[in-house]
């Protein structure tokens, strides 16, 4: 199947090495004669190249010229650190409610979108033929995008900049530009990236380092349905054309057949093998679109494996998420008779969707385990033994860990790649729109959700037999689209999608609930010293509620999390806003 990879360069790696944004905010005037440089092929490929560590973060980096690791804290998994799905021990700000207004900063960066206009304003110099010109326009228009959606998402209201601009230039004291203006000029460069980019045929997936016109539609997509289900659901007009774009662009990925989800036949191991296959270059995966690469030979790494192997970073997903993948059956566990209780860690996981003990470490997998054990480790939790690093809530990461030990040796090894786009999230974004638009019949489903419910052999999702779950998160929506965004939360698990999918559904409310881990069940501790209490003030190692769930939150959030409307964007920065008069501060955050 055809795919597009990405690696860097020994070149770029070497112009990279230590990157920051202060060296990228150099790079299109000090590193550059702007009078000579625009002679090749090489010149505008050199160019482009420093963007796609910056756009395509993927795991974060570590190597042993870089003393900065990114790794399991951050890339994909970090993502969901804002959101209901994961619960560092650390509490995350934004998912708290208390992050503060910022002096500087605090997303407000404008680097990538200078450095986008600096080329687009002079590549057209460069006497190449117009297709390869052309080609590394799109690669930039596709990328200016995609930096504008990322203000969008976290700004709302921003202004559109089509230039490079000097000291002097009057777009620096600029308002804001509508929402409507700026995702329409968004949506403007996608689709010329769209016409403007090679097709993913062999030649070009080749090349390994340049984006496609997969990849294109792949985020196309993603930019519709998420802008037009934030207008459906914050009343902002509009929402059907976002909505139609985002059915035709993954439909068309659809259509032609080029990826399909990754099933080989084995339930319980298909899903995380998209995610845990370290080369994916040497082995590839039919439903990966896009992802970034990584190399030990290069010193390309994240140490990833061996930080989830070790909790290094204290990583523990919440009881919500794992009480969201529904039962062998295809019923909720509110009304599945195969649901086992919540009696520990292990029972819970009994005849579940595969997807979950493929996501969070269970009793069928040595997760964490002395070297040379074949007995699963039991959760690491504040105050217990059983790995460096300690889980918040007691349930473990597994989606990108990997068992070959020598992937996992040293800190500095483990080259797993990872997944930007795959053929998966598209099939829920063209299941999403089409039921939000009231137009996903049965023949719809079977072509989306049902093929990645067969992957692990979990029963057909059938819109006549949907039933309500009655501790549903979202009993305002039709019932199927209740089940739709269910499956968006168990396929995208842990890949950075929740919390912008909960904003867009205006359902910033769930933040509020309290977290909640795994049941302590004393008897899988009663070899330690361990110490449980429901009262926070106590001395105890942890905190538990009066079903026994641990309460990660209870002493270092003893008011709770809290979400307000107005939190649904960001604040700007109020060094921003006293430079530039014309600039207003986000609603709610002027208070």
């Amino acid at each position: 199947m055809k795919k597009n990879i990405f690696i860097l360069s020994i070149v770029i790696s070497a112009l990279l090495v230590g990157c920051n944004d202060s060296f990228m905010d150099r790079f299109p005037t000090d590193s550059l004669n702007d009078g000579t440089f625009w002679n090749s092929d090489a010149d505008l490929r050199g160019y482009v190249d420093a963007f796609y560590p910056i756009m395509f973060p993927g795991h974060g980096t570590r190597s042993a010229t870089s003393p900065f690791f990114a790794g399991a804290g951050g890339g994909l998994i970090n993502g969901d650190h804002q959101s209901d799905n994961m619960a560092p021990v650390t509490p995350n700000a934004v998912a708290a409610g208390n992050h503060p207004i910022p002096t500087a900063g605090g997303g407000w960066d404008w680097g990538n979108i200078r450095r986008a206009n600096f080329f687009l304003m002079r590549y057209h110099r460069t006497p190449v033929a117009p297709e390869v010109r052309n080609r590394y326009a799109a690669e930039v228009r596709l990328f200016r995008a995609m930096e504008y959606f990322r203000l969008v998402r976290r700004f709302g209201d921003v202004p559109w900049i089509g230039r490079d601009l000097t000291t002097t230039s009057p777009e620096l004291f600029a308002p804001r530009d509508s929402r409507t203006l700026v995702m329409d000029s968004v949506m403007a460069d996608i689709n010329w990236a769209i016409e403007h980019l090679p097709n993913a045929t062999p030649a070009v997936v080749a090349t390994r380092g340049r984006v496609n016109r997969d990849v294109a539609l792949a985020f196309k997509a993603r930019v519709a349905l998420h802008e037009g289900t934030f207008r459906k659901y914050h009343g902002i007009p509009g929402y059907e054309r976002f909505l139609r774009d985002a059915i035709s662009a993954a439909g068309r990925l659809m259509a032609e057949g080029n990826y399909s989800i990754h099933n080989t036949g084995n339930p319980y191991r298909d899903y995380r093998a998209v995610f845990s296959t370290p080369n994916l270059t040497a082995n590839p995966i039919s439903e990966v679109i896009f992802f970034r690469a990584y190399s030990a030979a290069l010193d390309i790494t994240t140490g990833l494996s061996n930080h989830l192997s070790t909790n290094f970073h204290n990583l523990g997903v919440t009881k919500s998420l794992v009480d969201s993948y529904l039962s062998r059956d295809g019923l909720p566990i509110s009304l599945s008779p195969l649901f086992q209780g919540h009696y520990n860690i292990f029972t819970e996981m009994i005849d579940r969707d595969p997807r979950l003990t493929q996501t969070v470490a269970g009793k069928h997998f040595p997760h964490m385990a002395t070297a040379g054990s074949t007995e699963p480790t039991r959760p690491s939790i504040p105050g217990a033994v059983g790995g460096l690093g300690l889980s918040s809530t007691g349930y473990h990461v597994l989606k990108f860990w990997v068992e070959d030990g020598a992937v996992n040796l040293g800190m500095d090894n483990g080259a797993v790649d990872a997944p930007i786009f795959r053929f998966a999230e598209t099939l829920l974004i063209y299941a999403e729109a089409r039921a939000e638009l009231g137009e996903a019949d049965q023949a719809v489903i079977d072509r989306t959700i049902n093929l990645l419910r067969r992957r692990v052999g979990m029963p057909d999702m059938v819109i006549a037999n949907l039933v309500r779950d009655p501790l549903s998160y979202f009993p305002e929506v039709d019932v199927l689209i209740d089940e739709i965004r269910r499956e968006r939360r168990v396929e995208l698990a842990l890949e950075g999608f929740r919390y912008d999918d909960l904003m867009r559904w205006r359902a910033g409310r769930l933040l509020e609930r309290e977290v909640l881990g795994m049941r302590f069940d004393p008897a899988m501790f009663a070899d330690t010293n361990i110490t449980a209490s429901t009262d926070p003030s106590s001395d105890a190692n942890i905190i538990i509620n009066a079903d026994g769930f641990i309460r990660p939150y209870a002493r270092s959030l003893r008011d709770g999390r809290v979400f307000r409307d107005y939190m649904y964007f960001f604040p700007l920065p109020t060094n921003e806003l006293q430079l530039n008069p014309n600039l207003v501060q986000n609603p709610g955050w002027d208070r």
